[in-house]
């Protein structure tokens, strides 16, 4: 089992704790995490202080992830962007990229209108031109299932009409985003198993936690982030059989707007490693 957390989660470790990014990397690393989930944004603007930072603390780099407005724009500044978006994350030394292609107007909600197609099928155009791109590179483009409801991959199908119809994307499934919808993660699972390639364990919460901005559901109920593990989406479940199933690839913690990203950061980090040990011993 290999772990990744967000460097944003880092980041914000610093401004909670008073810790240096040295002081968290290292604990990091000591919690059984080895590489980092990265903002391209975050690396455009700091890579001059990022890559030093990974190479004195031993992190790498697993996934670069970019937002980007593929919906609206044409498509020559979406190739610009790609090559761009590519040759940084070829830099961070990332063999894979979480490509989040746009947002839809308040004029492009309905699936049936033209707006709404021509956006998608834009959106889709840009993200097939970063599969071709990104192959002869040796990375791998995901998508996955981003809790907003003007993504119009927010749901299972929404998420797998672009997978589907683009046969060198990968569903890097995210198990705490589908209930954002109000889908049933298990369901959701089953259907996306087959294109799974990076797995996101997004553990939630409904239980209120004092000072922490919460995410809205679709229905208006507040989640907020927990340690993996210890909320309501049947994280053992979906472990187990992503295990038993030969999935030995990489782990992502992820809870953003913890309060506590240190303690949140450990404590996921242990959960996992002992839930591999139990299921696959060793």
């Amino acid at each position: 089992m290999k772990l990744s957390v967000f460097y944003e989660h880092i980041r914000d470790t610093a401004g909670q704790s008073g810790l240096s990014l040295e002081e968290i990397c290292t604990l990091v690393k000591s919690f059984g995490i080895d590489a980092l989930e990265m903002d391209a944004d975050r690396f455009k603007a700091e890579e001059g202080s990022i890559l030093p930072l990974l190479t004195k603390t031993g992190l790498t780099v697993s996934c670069m992830y970019g937002f980007f407005d593929f919906g609206h724009i044409k498509s020559s500044e979406a190739k610009e962007q790609i090559t761009s978006f590519l040759s940084m994350a070829s830099r961070a030394g990332a063999s894979r990229v979480l490509v989040i292609p746009g947002f839809l107007g308040e004029h492009e909600q309905d699936p049936a209108s033209g707006e709404y197609q021509q956006c998608v099928r834009s959106m889709k155009e840009a993200v097939a031109a970063m599969c071709a791109a990104a192959k002869p590179l040796g990375i791998t483009v995901g998508m996955e299932d981003f809790d907003d409801s003007s993504a119009p991959f927010a749901t299972t199908a929404q998420l797998l009409s672009f997978v589907e119809e683009i046969p060198e994307l990968s569903c890097f499934f995210d198990t705490g985003n589908f209930l954002y919808s109000g889908e049933d993660v298990l369901e959701a699972y089953s259907r996306c198993k087959p294109y799974i390639g990076y797995v996101h364990c997004k553990d939630r919460t409904f239980e209120v936690h004092p000072g922490e901005e919460p995410k809205l559901t679709v229905d208006g109920r507040a989640m907020y982030a927990i340690p993996a593990g210890s909320g309501c989406i049947p994280m053992r479940e979906l472990v187990t059989d992503l295990l038993t199933s030969g999935y030995d690839d990489t782990f992502v913690i992820e809870h953003f707007g913890a309060q506590d990203q240190l303690a949140y950061m450990k404590q996921s980090a242990e959960w996992l490693l002992n839930l591999r040990k139990e299921v696959l011993g060793g």
